[in-house]
């Protein structure tokens, strides 16, 4: 900046050029830190603030603040946010009016601060009052200090402001009518959430407001007398006309207490941190034109006690003070060490007083703060002085701006939506996945853990129903799944009963088979579980506490028994945490995989009772294995007795059987059957087919059409599933229905034989199967078992009819009583797999085994008709 001499004479031009100068180093605030900023020769501490300039100018140069009010206006590319206030001028011959500093004080700054929260300056960030506004408008409340009620009375109304000064008028008249007609809650929370957040406001325990400053400035003691609204009674009436607080509180404190409000809210508005980006869009200081001050117009008491504030807090007010006057403020006085500067040396002088500043502040002296520059008499009228410097305003940081702002908020808005998107897709994929996995269960159903999907079927344990996966009839489909849920429910019974009676004996067994949504699977199933409940039932409806209790959980080895090492692992899992399971009854198909799973849950320690296995291998298994049923050799020997005295007229028999290897069941009692009926003298012959477990569709039905050809001197035996034996009735059916062979079929046929509709599809083919069971005839029948089934099933046994045409009804009914009875047995011994095994094995239980009635008189497939279709 180029210097002019002292003695040189100055243009008004040259005038407001300087000054333009000064105020760009002043009003520039740094990207880092506040002033000195970027200030030659400036240290990070110590000299820190910004002068009170005082432009010390004659008449001529009346009209200099409003010019450089101009330059303010038209900096680039926006105004310098600032407020020109010009004092009164002195009338001659009339005194001054008399107005104590206090008033004086507070009109100003009032004035100041409704010009800077003006919107014209809020390019680079509004400026808002909160400290001065609450100060100020304390003061200004009239209160007597007799009244005993005047807190309460300065409460509501502090209350009234606060929620005006948040909301507005007209939004709480909304929000009054909203709440008139919302639920009494809302009222409530309407009505109470205001109330306790405005009192902690008022107890300082709400960080930056307004009230927990007042607390802790350092004017008037605050903490005296102790709370908010005692420390706001001290400051009422202060400025209220004819009503000074002069003789409770000090008038200066009160003077300074006003402008400390005012600088704090300044200070706050630039104050950095992280958090207040706006903060760092400030990058100009705000500007105070005090034109014409005098010391009877309250102009010089205003500077002083802006000084005396500053040395008492110490704090940086980020805010530049021109002040223009005919002499030196504060006191009109001119000593040596305050003879103001030369404008045209305002930068140098400026220097000179921030070198000074620290030890002139510490030193409290009452002008540490003053910069004081003389204006030469030059005529300086606002508009006609050329702009040739120009004051130009730092662009905010990017990142600081609105619209890079907004921009950033929806990127980030953006990206959280995305992450958030894909990460709820992913946890509802994840959730999905596992509900599939995990046969449709939600994570936080206990079952979930113990069943889980693979393929077509849920294979493993549950406490609740095994669900189903394909096409299945709805009606069969309906009633597996009302057994199901009557087991469910006898279950919860039977732990109530437990907890009850904890003495009384109680276990739990695992029913195990081969469920899948196919016809016979369904009716199958179902059937045996209703022996199952019936058996569980009737020991309910026992008191007894030698009794036992006996909970069912219900497990899936696939609907081939092909998955039955999974369900062994799960059952091995819960032995860990289940003491009281103690073994497996069911099994279903006799078969190499059937075969497995029991050699399976014999390594797991577990004993399994079979119901309706025959194969002759399959006690070989495990030596924990037992059978209700008879084998294949026994009912081959059956069927040919039954042969022979039937159809004496019958030479031969045509055995018709699966090619599949792995059928166990099949390829044994093939051997059976061919072995016995040659011991009867009757000729043998094969005829195999392929059977659909295969996987490429099966041919019984075209061997079923073959079958026409069969002699009259021939029956037919068929050794095979229920699916093959249904397309071998449909090719009979095609080939010869009117004359169709003579047909007798082995025991897994009962599957078939037990659904209505699959048995109905040939009335016109008669045909002959092996059962293992006694066939009862219907629920009417009286029986145990027939007894509890009309009480538990009503709909099943509807007109007399028979729920368990297979007779595996009553095969589980036996089967699950072996496990009862080796409870009674065991007496005090405690209850465990080894030790039911070990009952098993020592005591002679016959009464529930039925192999003996297969040694029926010759003819009879069983102690009762053979059942017909």
């Amino acid at each position: 900046m180029a210097e002019h001499g002292a003695g040189e004479r100055l243009s008004s031009v040259d005038v407001v050029d300087e000054l333009v100068k000064l105020l760009q180093d002043l009003t520039e605030r740094p990207r880092f830190g506040e002033l000195p900023g970027r200030r030659a020769g400036a240290r990070v501490s110590g000299d820190r603030g910004i002068p009170l300039v005082c432009l010390v100018r004659g008449e001529p140069a009346d009209g200099l603040l409003p010019a450089l009010q101009a330059h303010l206006r038209g900096a680039h590319p926006g105004r310098v946010p600032h407020a020109y206030h010009r004092f009164p001028d002195a009338t001659p011959g009339v005194e001054p009016a008399g107005t104590s500093t206090l008033e004086a004080v507070g009109s100003v700054l009032v004035r100041v601060a409704r010009d800077l929260a003006h919107g014209a300056n809020d390019r680079y960030g509004r400026h808002e009052f909160r400290r001065f506004e609450l100060v100020y408008w304390l003061m200004n409340q009239r209160l007597d200090g007799a009244d005993p009620e005047s807190a309460v009375t300065l409460l509501t109304r502090l209350r009234e402001r606060d929620l005006g000064r948040r909301s507005g008028d007209d939004l709480k008249d909304v929000l009054d009518d909203a709440a008139g007609t919302a639920p009494w809650w809302v009222r409530l929370v309407v009505r109470l959430v205001p109330s306790f957040l405005f009192r902690a406001k008022l107890r300082g325990l709400v960080p930056g407001s307004e009230y927990r400053w007042l607390l802790r400035q350092p004017y008037l003691a605050p903490h005296d007398p102790g709370t908010f609204i005692g420390f706001a009674e001290r400051l009422t009436s202060a400025l209220v006309p004819g009503q000074s607080a002069e003789p409770r509180e000090d008038t200066g404190q009160l003077a300074k207490l006003l402008v400390n409000a005012f600088l704090e809210d300044v200070r706050r508005a630039y104050r950095r941190s992280w958090w207040r980006i706006r903060s760092a869009r400030r990058t100009v200081y705000p500007v105070v034109l005090l034109d014409g001050i005098r010391r009877d117009n309250g102009g010089y008491a205003v500077l002083k006690i802006i000084n005396d504030v500053r040395n008492d807090t110490g704090a940086f007010d980020p805010l530049v003070i021109i002040s223009g006057s005919a002499k030196v403020p504060p006191d009109a006085e001119t000593t040596a060490e305050r003879e103001p500067a030369p404008v045209s040396q305002a930068s140098h002088a400026y220097e000179t007083w921030a070198r000074k500043l620290a030890t002139d502040s510490r030193a409290r002296r009452p002008t540490a703060w003053f910069l004081p520059l003389q204006v030469p008499d030059v005529r300086v009228v606002r508009g006609e002085v050329p702009p040739t410097a120009t004051l130009s305003v730092r662009q905010a940081p990017v990142w600081s701006r609105t619209s890079v702002l907004a921009i950033v908020v929806l990127l980030l808005v953006a990206s959280v939506a995305t992450v958030g998107y894909r990460h709820v897709r992913d946890v509802v994929a994840a959730n999905e996945s596992w509900r599939y996995e995990h046969c449709g269960l939600d994570r936080d159903n206990p079952d979930a853990h113990t069943l889980k999907r693979i393929g077509d079927d849920c294979v493993g344990v549950t406490t609740g129903q095994v669900p189903l996966f394909g096409q299945a009839d709805s009606e069969d489909l309906t009633r597996f799944n009302r057994v199901q849920d009557l087991i469910v429910r006898q279950n919860r019974l039977v732990l109530e009963a437990h907890a009850r009676d904890p003495g009384r004996p109680y276990a739990t067994v695992v029913y195990v088979s081969a469920m899948g949504a196919a016809r016979d699977a369904l009716a199958s199933n179902t059937a045996r579980l209703v022996g199952v409940a019936a058996r569980q039932a009737r020991q309910l409806d026992r008191t007894d506490s030698d009794e036992p209790l006996v909970r069912i959980l219900l497990g899936n080895a696939g609907s081939a028994m092909q998955h039955g090492d999974a369900v062994a692992g799960t059952l091995r899992s819960m032995l860990e945490k289940d003491k009281s399971i103690i073994g497996v009854l069911g099994m279903a198909l006799s078969s190499t995989p059937t075969r497995n799973t029991i050699t399976v849950l014999g390594e797991v320690g577990l004993p399994v009772v079979a119901a309706t296995l025959s194969d002759d291998a399959m006690p070989t298994a495990s030596r924990m294995y037992f059978q209700i049923s008879p084998t294949n050799d026994r009912q081959a020997q059956v069927a040919a007795r039954h042969v022979r005295a039937a159809y004496p007229d019958k030479r031969g028999v045509v055995i018709v059987h699966s090619s599949d290897e792995a059928d166990s069941y099949a390829a044994n009692l093939r051997l059976d059957v061919a072995a016995r009926f040659d011991e009867q003298g009757l000729r043998v012959r094969d005829e195999p087919y392929q059977p659909s477990s295969a996987g490429q569709g099966s041919d019984a039905r075209r061997l079923g059409q073959s079958l026409c050809e069969v002699g009259d001197d021939e029956v037919v035996f068929f050794a095979g599933r229920p699916a093959d034996f249904g397309k071998l009735m449909d090719g009979v059916s095609a080939g010869c229905k009117g004359d169709p062979p003579a047909l007798l079929a082995g025991d897994d046929i009962a599957r078939y034989a037990a659904d209505d509709t699959l048995r109905g599809r040939h009335p016109e083919i008669p045909f002959e199967y092996v059962s293992f069971a006694i066939g009862a005839k219907g629920c009417a029948a009286a029986t145990e078992m027939n007894q509890a089934l009309r009480v538990l099933v009503p709909e099943e046994c509807e007109g007399g009819a028979n729920p368990s045409l297979d007779g595996h009804a009553a095969l589980t009914y036996d089967a699950l009583y072996l496990f009862v009875h080796a409870m009674i047995q065991l007496g005090d011994i405690p209850v465990s797999p080894g030790h039911i095994w070990t009952g098993w094995r020592t005591s002679a239980v016959t009464m529930c085994c039925r192999r003996d009635q297969l040694r029926g008189r010759p003819g009879r497939s069983t102690s009762s008709p053979p059942c017909s279709g």
